[in-house]
Order: C-alpha cells, then structure tokens, then sequence
C-alpha cells in the first residue's frame, strides 16, 4: 500500500495528517513545510488512468495547472508503423487506430464527447506536453496519459461473462491462486460495500445470495460463516452491502462466485473465488464524523459556481438525449455526512464512508419530446439515494510522484468515490418512467482548503435509462464543502406503491414477462426473500410460485424461475417492507393495491390452434417474402398484386438490432441462430457486393413470448449489406432447424397466402439491409395491446375476450344511398357469426406490431388542418412507420343477388383473417409527426396511414342450377388500397409505459366488387370516422417481456 504524511494545513485538529476538519481552531504554530517548487502539468483527469466501465457518452476532461492551447490540442493524430504517435491530444482504439475527437479548450481544461466509442473497449488517451507550452514533468512524450475500458452493456455471445473488477480494483488483487498478486490501489475497509463488475450484462435472477453468490467470513479453523446483507444487481453490476456496519477488520472474508450465474445467453461464468482482509478504519478508538453541504446549490446565493476541474458550473447536471433534448437540472441544498477512517493509521490517506440512506435533492425535469413539444410529463423533484455504502478516498494527487507534497495549483489531493445511486422522482408518474438505479458509479476529484473549509469536487458522467427507449449522458460536477453546522435530514416520509406491472385486475397477462412493482421511493432489500414479505400465488391452483427478486430504483421487479401458465389467476401480496431510513410501507385505497397489499391478475389464456404463426414486424425488414426488388427498391410482398407499391431499401443503424414480433406466442427453443451460412432458423449473416453470404454476425438473441431481438456483438459496419432470414420449413410439421410456435406449429412466411391451418410452412422471409452510420433517431417498437385474438387464428374465439380499443367498426352503406352500380347484388347485411342474428356494424379486432423510428425536431411544415387541429408551437417530430402488419379477426356477412331473375341467397361468409400492411406510397416512407395542439396538454401523434388489405381466405361460393351448381365469386379484397387519417394523444401509463392512442378523423371506404359468371356486383363499406382504434403501447420499462 502507498504511504504518505500529508502537511500539516491547520493545526489543533485531530491528526496534522487530515486535510482539514473545518472549524478546527489553533494557530498557525508547529513547524512549517516548504514543498519543492513544482513545474506545470496535468492535475486531473476523468475518466482516472486504469478505470473500467466508462460509459460511452462520457465527457472526458484533462485539466492542467495552466492555460491550455487550442491550437496544440488541434495538432493531428497519427501513428506510425512502429506505433508511435504524433499529436499533442490523440485517443487511439484497438490497433492504435485514431479515434475522431474535437477537443475544446477552456483556460486550463480540455474536454470532448464522442460518440465513436465502442462497448467493452479499451483506449488510450495521449496527451504532450505541448498542450500547455512544454515544460511539464508528467506529461510523457511517449505513453499514454491514460487508459481506460469503456463499459459492455449488451451481451456478448459466444463468450462466458468474466470478472474485470473488485472494488475499482484490478480482480487478481484478491485472487487465491496468484502466487504473488498485484497490490491495490486502495486497501479494502472495514465499511466497505463489496462491488463486482463483470464483462457483461448478467441474467439477474441467476445471481442469488447464499447459492450462486456466496459473501462468508473465514474463520482461523477454516469454517464459514455467511455475512448477512443487501445485494443490488443491476446489468454487469453486483454489489453487496453486510447488513453489519463494519466487517471484522483483519479477518478472511470469502467471496465466491459459482457456475449458477449466467449471462443474457445462458452461458455460465468460470467459478472463482476471491479472499479479502479488511482494514480497521477505527483503529483509534475514536469516532471521526465530518459534515458536508453542497457549495452554493441551487436557490443560493452564489449559484452557480464554476468549477475549478471542469471549467462547467458547479453544482448542476446537463444531459442531453435525441428523445428529450438537451436538459439542466442541479441540485438543492443538501448534506451529507462522512465518517472518516483513522488518518494516523494511513500515513496521510484517508478512506471515509457515507452511510447508505443518505441522498441528493435535485430539481426536476418538464419533460418536452425533442426537448421541443412538451410531453405533459413531470419528474417533480428527483432524488438520488445512495443505496449502499458510500466507499471514498483522500489521496495524493496521481499525476505526481508519491513522495509530491498537496500543493492546491499544481498538485491538488485527489478524491475517489464509488457508490451506487438510485434515482427516484416525486411525481408518482415521472417517477414511474424515471427511477432507476445506477450502481457503480466511480467518481473522480480533488479536494482543496480555502477560508478553513475542505472543498471537494468530484466529476462523473452517469449513464440515464430514459423513457425506456433512450440512454441520456447526464454530466454532474458535484461540489460539496466541510460545515460544522449544517444537518442531514432525516426521513420521515413512509414509501407507498404507486403502480404495477401488471395492474392488478389485469387480464391476458404475458406468461413470460416479469412483474414490476413500483414504489414512492427504493425500499431496503437487506433480508428480503422471495415467498418472505413478497409472495407469489397462484390462485386458481393454489400454492406458490418460486421466483427470483431483483432491485432497479425503487421498482422491484419479480422474476419467475419459470414461465407462468396460462389462463391462470395469480396474486402478489406484500408484506412489511420498509424504505432506506427505516419507514415501513403504508397501504391506502389509492395506492395500487386499493389499500389490500395484493395485485390480482390473470394470464392470457390463448385456445390451442393448428393455424401457423405470422410476423407482424421485422426490423429493418417486411414481415413477409419480397419479390421485384431491385437497386431502388426492396420489393413487394409475395402475394401481392405485381401493381403494388414496392419498400424501399432497409437500412440499419450501426448500433441498431435485429427485433422480430409475432401474432402468436412462440417456442424460443426454436429461435436459434446459426453458427455457419445458410444455417440456423434465424440467420444472420454478411454479404459480400454480390450478395453471398462471407460469414454469420456474432451476436446475441433473447426471445420473448412473442418476439425476439438479436443485438450484434460489435455492431454493424458502416455500408456493409446483411441479411436476416427467418425459416419456416416447408411443410406443417414442426423439424430441426424450423421456428414454430408454442403449439408446435411451423411459421406461416406468407400472410397472403392464407392463414388457415393448412398455410403454416413455405418460402423464407428474407430482409437484406445495409448498415448506415447511427445518427439520433429512436427506434420505438410499438405493439397493439390489449388484442382480442389471443391465439392468432384470426377468428374471435370463444374463449377471447372483444378488444374495442384496437378495432375497426365497419358497416355497410345502404344500396340505395351508396353510389354504385350494384350489379347483382340486392342485399347486404353482416351478421354476428355464421347463422347469427343480423348486426348493423361488425368489428374487426386488430393485433399486430407498427415498429417505428422517433426523428429529431423540423420546424413545422405540416397543415394542422388535415387532421382538424391547430398546431401549437413552431416544431414538429418526424415519426417514421416501418413496415409492419396489422391482423384482423373474421367478420361474417350474407347477401342476395338476383341472377337471371332469380333471388339467390349467399349466406355465412366468412372474411377469414385480414391483413393490413403498411404502403409506401408513391415511393416515400410513411412518415408521422408528433405535435403539440392548441389547448391540448397531451402531445399528439399525427399520420397518414397508407395500407393494403387482403382477406386471403375469404371465399364465396353460390349456388346457381342454372348455372350448374355451385359457382365460384371472385373479389376485390386483395391488395386494396386504403388510407386511415389518423390522430390521438400520446402519454404515459402509470407503470411508465408509453402509450399512442389514434383514432381514424375520416370515413374510410371499402368498395368490394365481385365477379362471377353470373355476373358481377358491388357493394360499399365504411369503416365510420372514430371506429377505428389503435392502441399502441411500449414495452415495460424495466425487466424482460
């Protein structure tokens, strides 16, 4: 361990070794330290030489002890062939290849942002000393200034989840097998929270305390005794708090680590155990406690101050994302107390902890999409509580050598935090859609005396989950100062549960999603099992149902070891939790239990069926077979009239994935990539410029019960063409190497072919893309919920349940009132089923996915008029419509013709499934826009839905002696082109969920010509403006559907 005796800075204290505990007192006797003069150079940067786990949209600061030059800083990077690098300020990547950056300058600070960085990578920063004019002693003129490993936050495939950290620390310092390890960088405390960092995301459940994660102290005879405490899992993240405030300083503790964890892909991490030996942190017997307040926060005079590291203001978080915009939030006035270690027992270091429960008080955030049309969303004041211990330390500076005394300048003390934050909010839906924990975050800083107070500045970039379907960089500059009369608050406010996924009362639940229950605030998890004061039944069958708990913010999210079954009634009750300070669980009525401590629901229950499943979505890609494609166009889907409008080519953003929706639930088993061309039932493979395949993508597929994504494990390339090939087999028999439903049934590829039992099976859906660069657009993928055809048959079962809210109401104009030349048709009416009663309107329950991409802001250019609105504001958002396909169930209707006189009945037809796909019109994408309206506080969503409809399995058959029998009718329900002006609000559910409700503005028309040879007809149908309803809804924000 580095050791080192700090000067004596204010006399009468407790040790000369403290920096300062403010308030102090004494003179300035005792001897005094002249320290050598020292010469410029870099004092600060962040991310720190060696760290891990670097978000990607950090910003990076290097901060020097005099003014730095923008024109140095401009000079160009490149490397040689020996691998030296020329440039004053050059991040190289992997292969020393330069890494695109626009530094700024700013007096004594450097900073940049690039979004060039890929996952689970490590770089290399350089940085000359000709960026502050020469001179400097600790800026090489050959090695890097640092390195540093950026986080992997999708799964890798292929690979067993590693460990790459312990604390902040290199693993190997705690090994059991190294001979000699590396020493650490900090000694691990008696309070310090134990925190495992891994290589890539983990499959949460898969972590358990006492089984796959074992915490247990040695004893001299060898035996072991678990350490109680709380376990946080979040992504690649694990830390362990002991329940204990401070471990058994010197004796063994064990950390093992079993084959039982996995990653998103099932594959196991290597066992391995780890020992650590903590340090005792009160060695002298006394208790050292040091108050801190923020440095002129929020409301205060003074604020903001600028900070000294990062020339930003001190005290205030800006983050920026494509879906919100750029934001400002800071932080109020606030206090924190830290116990500091020892400091005689460090030679001058000095660990401290903030205890968990302790937290920030930040302003809140007025949600505006594009951060130009307000989203009628409110975070109210957010919170960030430290979940567990908070582990510091008071170090000499990094960029010196060791034996360098603190100067303020040129040599600051330099500051580590590690600590695991959640995020809450107290507006119940905001913090619905916000909270969030992010753990590990390790934050870098200095600290310095002025006017007998200690200052401290620490710098980090926080990686936000947002909406679900965004990631923010919020950068904070946190500055906080001793203060011997400011207090910690304290409290007091009992957490209640503000909403569920599902809500209870729920129908048709998803038996393969998570449960989500969300709370006011994090509620403590030390000492909480599954089937202890949660508990998951099922009702109808009676008895409990093993699961797993995981804790992201304050939502608690509920993981069964296995799929629920269906049509099954199931109950969580909850018991007495309690939040971070102690205060139990209050139920009332309007809390989302109504006041019971239960959530009922019920899963869905769909009939078994023989009729194969379809895709609804394939992005980027149609959910069908393509035909006619060529250099402008990707095609048309097989089946089609050869006069269809084509799709336009695909493409894909280098960092977008795969993701497949389907209108039945699926065996994932038969989800399986393949590992060589032309292998697997999913493919996904690279082609070269004439379209063979050079290799498969490697990457990782997590399916769901009705969807699948597949993320590529180091992205797409950059004007490389892929393909992806869903393969159905070729007859209905489910075999090897062949996606099938849960009922054992091929996929049906072509939904124009029918959708009947005997359809299932046929050519491949093939979707060939080209990668683009990623730009800041959002992918959203929408699905139609709730759906009444549960089991994608396309009829209404009588197990299922009508869904007005995705349905189109169609009726039939009148003969004598619908314009047309009838023809041979004299009567029409529908009928609610074969051989029922005549009904005036039939429904036609929708289902499917509409997958679409979120664009920046343009100023207006739209009419408000066409949809029957004035538009509020001066912007709009471009919302493109992929190409996916909504199905609907059968209607039935019964007519009469007159054939040669004679009155003929046509009874019970049956509409079979209908198809609606997205057109492309006139070779443009559909494109939606996201308004605000005048006098409406809801954003709306606004389109132009062009579609084709095909009723493929509708059939009329007449009989006609005249004409020899039975005869067969021919209509025009095939590729027919319809147009849906549709509008309606956009908002937020209370479990955080977004959700796009459109109604149809005009009158849609439907005229159905038949053909025969007994003559020909026509009648006309209208689907009424308002009786066409969409419902389209994102998926939960936390877990896995």
């Amino acid at each position: 361990m580095k050791q080192f005796i700090l000067p004596k800075i204010v006399t009468g204290c407790l040790s000369a070794t403290l920096l300062v505990l403010s308030g102090c007192g004494g003179d300035s006797g005792g001897d005094r330290f002249t320290p050598p003069s020292l010469s410029d150079g870099v004092i600060f940067t962040y991310p720190i030489d060696g760290q891990t786990d670097v978000p990607l949209g950090t910003r990076f600061y290097v901060t020097f002890s005099k003014n730095a030059s923008q024109s140095a800083v401009n000079a160009a990077c490149s490397v040689d062939g020996g691998g030296t690098v020329s440039g004053n300020f050059c991040l190289l990547g992997p292969g020393n290849t330069v890494v695109p950056i626009a530094p700024s300058v700013s007096g004594k600070v450097v900073q940049f942002e690039t979004d060039q960085l890929q996952q689970g990578t490590r770089y290399e920063l350089y940085v000359r000393g000709a960026v502050i004019g020469g001179g400097s002693t600790n800026l090489s003129s050959t090695d890097p200034l640092i390195t540093f490993l950026t986080s992997q936050t999708d799964p890798v495939a292929g690979v067993a989840p590693t460990v790459t950290a312990i604390n902040g620390e290199d693993p190997d310092v705690y090994s059991t097998t190294m001979p000699t390890p590396p020493a650490a960088r900090y000694p691990m405390m008696d309070f310090s929270t134990i925190r495992v960092e891994f290589s890539e995301p983990l499959d949460e459940k898969t972590v358990q305390v006492g089984t796959s994660f074992e915490f247990v102290e040695v004893d001299g005879g060898g035996g072991e005794t678990p350490v109680p405490g709380s376990i946080v899992v979040r992504k690649q993240h694990i830390s362990f708090d002991p329940q204990q405030a401070e471990l058994t300083a010197g004796m063994t503790y064990r950390l093992r680590l079993t084959g039982a964890i996995t990653d998103l892909n099932g594959e196991a991490l290597n066992p391995v155990t780890y020992e650590l030996v903590p340090v005792d942190s009160n060695s002298c017997g006394c208790v050292i406690t040091q108050r801190f307040n923020t440095t002129n926060a929020f409301g205060e005079s003074g604020f903001p101050t600028t900070s000294r590291l990062t020339g930003r203001p001190l005290n205030a978080i800006d983050l920026y994302s494509p879906l919100i915009g750029s934001n400002e939030i800071n932080l109020r006035d606030t206090t924190l107390e830290a116990r500091l270690a020892d400091p005689s027992a460090f030679g001058g270091l000095i660990p401290f902890v903030i205890r968990k429960g302790a937290y920030l008080d930040i302003t809140g955030l007025d949600l505006a999409l594009g951060g130009e049309v307000p989203a009628n969303l409110q975070t109210g004041d957010i919170t960030a509580s430290f979940i567990t211990d908070v582990t510091g330390y008071m170090d000499r500076n990094p960029y010196r050598p060791y034996s360098t005394a603190p100067d303020a300048d040129k040599s600051p003390v330099f500051v580590y935090l590690i600590f695991d934050l959640a995020l809450t909010s107290s507006d119940a839906n905001g913090n619905a859609v916000l909270n969030q924990t992010i753990p590990h975050v390790q934050a870098t800083g200095t600290a310095r005396v002025s006017d007998g107070k200690l200052y401290i500045e620490s710098v980090r970039t926080l990686q936000m989950d947002l909406l679900g379907l965004d990631q923010a960089p919020a950068h904070l500059v946190l500055g906080i100062n001793s203060d011997l009369v400011a207090q910690p608050l304290t409290d007091t406010t009992a957490p209640t549960i503000t909403a569920s996924y599902p809500a209870t009362g729920s129908e048709d639940f998803a038996v393969a999603d998570e449960i989500s229950l969300i709370f006011s605030e994090p509620m403590d998890n030390a000492g909480v099992l599954p089937q202890d004061e949660i508990i998951l039944s099922n009702v109808t069958d009676g008895g409990q149902v093993p699961f797993q708990i995981t804790w992201d913010g304050s939502t608690v999210l509920l993981k069964p070891d296995t799929a629920l079954a269906y049509g099954k009634q199931y109950q969580v009750t909850i018991g007495s939790l309690v939040d971070l300070a102690g205060n139990s669980l209050v139920l009332d009525a309007g809390d989302a239990t109504g006041g019971t401590g239960n959530i009922t629901f019920t899963t869905e229950n769909p009939a078994a069926t023989t009729v194969g499943p379809l895709v609804s979505s394939l992005f980027n890609g149609a959910a069908c077979p393509l035909t006619a494609g060529d250099a402008n166009f990707a095609g048309r889907c097989v089946g089609g009239d050869s006069g269809d409008e084509r799709y336009l080519p695909f493409t894909m953003p280098t960092d977008g994935r795969i993701e497949v929706a389907f209108n039945q639930p699926m065996n994932p088993a038969t989800l399986v990539l393949g590992s060589a061309c032309g292998s697997g039932a999913v493919r996904v493979e690279e082609l070269d410029g004439g379209g063979t395949c050079v290799g498969v993508v490697d990457g990782s597929l997590i399916a769901d019960t009705r969807s699948f994504k597949f993320t590529p494990t180091n992205g797409w390339t950059e004007g490389t063409q892929y393909r992806v090939t869903l393969v159905p087999g070729t007859n209905t028999s489910c075999g090897a190497g062949e996606i099938c439903s849960a009922n054992g049934v091929p996929l049906n590829p072509d939904p124009l072919n029918g959708g009947e039992a005997a359809d299932a099976g046929g050519s491949n859906i093939v979707a060939t893309f080209t990668a683009v660069a990623a730009g800041n657009d959002v992918f959203l993928p929408l699905k139609l919920e709730p759906y009444a055809d549960i089991n994608g048959n396309g009829y209404l079962d009588g197990s299922e349940t009508a869904r007005t809210e995705n349905s189109a109401g169609v009726s039939i104009v009148d003969l004598l009132d619908d314009g047309l030349n009838n023809g041979i048709i004299t009567q029409a009416q529908f009928l609610d089923g074969p051989g029922g009663a005549v009904i005036p309107e039939a429904s036609i329950y929708l289902g499917g996915a509409l997958p679409v991409t979120v664009g920046e802001p343009e100023p207006i250019t739209i009419d408000g008029a066409t949809w029957g609105m004035t538009l509020a504001g001066t912007s709009q958002i471009p919302v493109r419509v992929h190409p996916g396909i909504l199905y609907g169930t059968s209607i039935t209707m019964e007519s009469s013709a007159t054939v040669l006189g004679i009155p003929i009945p046509i009874s019970d037809v049956e509409t079979g499934i209908s198809v609606l796909r997205v057109r492309e019109s006139g070779g443009e994408p559909v494109t939606g826009y996201i308004v605000a309206e005048d006098g409406v506080e809801q954003p709306q969503f606004i389109a132009q839905l062009d579609l084709y409809m095909d009723a493929p399995d509708m059939q009329i058959q007449v009989n006609i002696p005249l004409l020899g029998g039975l005869i067969a009718v021919n209509h025009n329900i095939h590729s027919l082109p319809l147009t849906a002006i549709v509008k309606g609000p956009i908002t937020f559910l209370e479990d955080g969920r977004i959700l796009i409700e459109q109604t149809n503005l005009a009158d849609i028309e439907l005229v159905i010509n038949v053909t025969s040879i007994a003559g020909n007809g026509a009648i006309k149908m209208l689907i009424p403006s308002g009786a066409m309803n969409l419902r389209l809804i994102g998926n939960p924000l936390k877990g896995r559907k």
